[in-house]
C-alpha cells in the first residue's frame, strides 16, 4: 500500500497476528493498509515514542503492555550456585502438563501471558535452540527458560512463585549464558514488561536498560468481519 508497510506474521506477545516493522506517513494510508490485512485481532510492537501511536489509537488499538529491552554481555555472568532441592535440566515435551500447570501460576499477572492465553507453545518447545527446566526432587517444574542461540535472545521464563529468591531463576540464566557463550554468542538480552518481579531480577544481575517499547492491540468486533 502506498505510504504503508507490515509484515504481518504470528504474534510472540498475543493471540493476534503481529504487524512486524509496522510504518506510515498517515491516517489515510494506515487505513488502506489494515484494509488490506486479515480480520483482527492485530498488535504491534512500537517505539514508546512512536509517532503512529496516536494513529494506532485513531484506528482502534490499545496499549496492553510497556515494555523494555534488558541486555547484558555473557562474559562475567554472576557465578551461580543454584537452590537447593532443584536442578536444571533440558527441557522434554513429556512434562507438558506439569509445565502448563506451572506456567499458569509463574506467568500470572503478565499482560502478554494474559493475551497469549495456553498454550502459549513453550510446553512443546523441547529441543528448540536452548530450553531448560528446573525440577524439585519430585520432579515438579520449578523453573523454566527459553533462548535463541547464539543470539542470545530470551524468549520465555519464568519461576514458580514459592521458588523465588531461592536462586532457580539465577541458575536458569546462568546455563542460558554458557549456552551463548558455548555458540559464540556475546549477550543475552530480552524484552521484559515493566513493573514486573522481571526487572530487578535482571538489573541485579547486570542486565542494562535499553528502549522501551509498548504493545498495542486491536481487538476482534462483530463489525471486522469482512464477506
Amino acid at each position: 500500500v502506498e505510504g504503508a508497510s507490515c509484515d504481518p506474521g504470528p504474534s510472540p506477545h498475543a493471540r493476534a497476528l503481529r504487524l512486524a516493522g509496522l510504518s506510515a506517513d498517515g491516517e489515510a494510508s494506515l487505513d488502506r493498509l489494515l484494509a488490506e490485512l486479515p480480520d483482527p485481532p492485530w498488535d504491534v510492537e512500537v517505539a514508546a515514542d512512536d509517532e503512529l501511536i496516536p494513529l494506532l489509537r485513531r484506528a482502534g488499538f490499545e496499549p496492553y503492555a510497556n515494555m523494555v529491552t534488558m541486555a547484558r554481555p555473557v562474559e562475567g555472568f554472576p557465578a551461580a550456585f543454584g537452590a537447593a532441592g532443584a536442578r536444571n535440566e533440558p527441557y522434554r515435551n513429556e512434562w507438558s502438563e506439569g509445565f502448563t500447570a506451572f506456567e499458569r501460576a509463574a506467568m500470572d499477572g503478565l499482560s502478554t501471558f494474559r493475551e497469549m492465553g495456553q498454550p502459549t507453545g513453550y510446553a512443546e518447545a523441547e529441543g528448540f535452540d536452548c530450553c531448560l527446566a528446573a525440577r524439585d526432587d519430585e520432579g515438579e517444574i520449578v523453573g523454566f527458560a527459553q533462548a535463541m542461540v547464539p543470539e542470545g535472545w530470551l524468549n520465555w521464563m519464568g519461576v514458580a512463585p514459592e521458588w523465588r529468591r531461592t536462586g532457580v531463576g539465577h541458575r536458569l540464566l546462568a546455563d542460558v549464558a554458557d549456552a551463548v557463550r558455548e555458540a559464540r554468542g556475546t549477550h543475552v538480552a530480552a524484552l521484559v514488561e515493566e513493573g514486573t518481579p522481571g526487572q530487578p531480577f535482571l538489573a541485579a544481575l547486570g542486565f542494562r536498560t535499553g528502549a522501551r517499547r509498548l504493545l498495542m492491540i486491536r481487538r476482534a468486533e462483530p463489525g471486522d468481519r469482512r464477506e
